[in-house]
């Protein structure tokens, strides 16, 4: 994750002219790389989802008389060590990568909004305050910080995300708190002010709705690097524990089995390399959609 001192100017708030909902919409429209990534990303959630319902092997059983079987007619992408499909697998091990990725990035959210939005708008001593806790949290690095953490309370899913959680919301805090800043100083707000509106209504209806585009885009790249970071705990022993799936396991796994079965390590790589990438150019295309400083014709690109 950037630094708060290396934000990209489009997830500040944007000085010039405001675009629209229906502006914004019609540009990821035009553009073939939001159309793409999001039709991947619909493929990907859908079949996460649908996990259950489709007619795969148990990931957990194992055929020990037919273990490292190359991809072929019974096992599409042949099976591991122990002779459990790896097809059921890769598929099973992406309903927990999606769901970390998007609990850890909701969490870090929501905690983000809440310190961020107290921070810019709750005065001079609370603002101070709440920005050096943040930066002591910014000093750990995210994967180290929750190294650390699950350390001391141990592996698992639940843990892997709340880690995630933990040391991924200050950077949430830091965009949030500098869009605050200056929507505050609208004048719409002054005049909501001036006609008697509370400070919290004047937040609620006014400045969250306002401040939040520049989170949008932030968003999306935060659960590519949660899911990364989930696969990287996973791989080296931290995250998921055997015999769950998981595609930084599965990739711990295999590697000691290259030489024999090269096909162990491209689908679970292929896998969480692909998950990732669609967010992340989902997170550039929403960035350059939501910038009004390039609302030049729809889907134009450089």
């Amino acid at each position: 994750m950037a630094s708060p001192t290396q934000l990209p100017a489009a997830w500040g708030p944007a000085s010039g002219p405001e675009l629209s909902d229906a502006g914004i919409w019609s540009r990821l429209k035009g553009n073939g790389t939001a159309v793409l990534a999001l039709v991947l990303l619909l493929l990907i959630g859908v079949t996460s989802l649908l996990v259950p319902l489709l007619p795969l092997d148990d990931p957990l059983e194992t055929d020990y008389e037919n273990t490292l079987q190359a991809p072929g007619p019974e096992h599409l992408l042949g099976t591991d060590a122990h002779g459990r499909d790896e097809l059921s697998r890769v598929l099973w091990a992406s309903r927990t990568s999606l769901m970390v990725g998007v609990l850890a990035t909701a969490i870090a959210l929501v905690t983000g909004i809440a310190v961020g939005g107290l921070a810019g708008y709750g005065g001079r001593f609370i603002d101070p305050l709440l920005m050096r806790i943040t930066d002591i949290f910014l000093s750990f690095p995210v994967i180290l910080g929750a190294i650390a953490i699950l350390a001391v309370a141990g592996p698992g899913r639940r843990n892997v995300f709340l880690a995630i959680a933990l040391f991924g919301w200050p950077i949430f805090a830091r965009v949030f708190r500098s869009s605050v800043l200056s929507v505050r100083e609208r004048d719409y707000v002054k005049a909501a002010r001036l006609m008697g509106a509370s400070e919290t209504r004047i937040f609620m209806t006014h400045i969250l709705p306002n401040a939040s585009a520049p989170l949008v885009t932030y968003t999306t790249m935060a659960v590519a690097a949660a899911i990364l970071a989930e696969a990287g705990l996973s791989f080296i022993g931290l995250g998921v524990q055997i015999p769950y799936p998981s595609w930084g396991l599965m990739l711990a796994e295999s590697m000691v089995l290259f030489d024999r079965a090269p096909w162990l390590v491209m689908a679970p790589g292929l896998a969480v390399t692909l998950t990732a990438l669609v967010f992340i150019l989902l997170g550039a295309v929403a960035t350059r959609a939501m910038d009004p400083r390039k609302s030049g014709g729809g889907g134009s690109r450089r």
